[in-house]
């Protein structure tokens, strides 16, 4: 069995070290431009503006004032939440008196 020398080990991963690194600087390299192209043509052709907002759907009148009811108890339900939350917590960290 013919086992390479340490000098041709080394010249073997100083290519490889050359290749790899060569590698990812040009795909990097590649990258960037395109970033940079990109961000150009953008620029050049922006999206025009939206002047039209589209309309939700109207709901039926008994299923509209149930929906507005149950938002209501929601909004209720997270308001008294945060304050139980707001609470417990100044009641677990309270300064200490002097």
């Amino acid at each position: 069995m013919n086992t390479p020398s340490i000098s041709e080990q080394l010249l073997e991963a100083g290519s490889l070290l050359v290749v790899g690194m060569s590698s990812v600087f040009i795909f990097l390299s590649v990258l960037i431009v395109s970033v940079k192209l990109i961000a150009k043509f953008v620029e050049a052709f922006p999206e025009p503006a939206a002047t039209t907002y589209a309309t939700p759907r109207r709901a039926p009148a008994a299923s509209a004032n149930h929906s507005a009811n149950h938002a209501v108890t929601n909004q209720q339900d997270v308001i008294t939440a945060i304050t139980h939350a707001v609470s417990a917590y100044r009641q677990g960290n309270q300064p200490p008196s002097k």
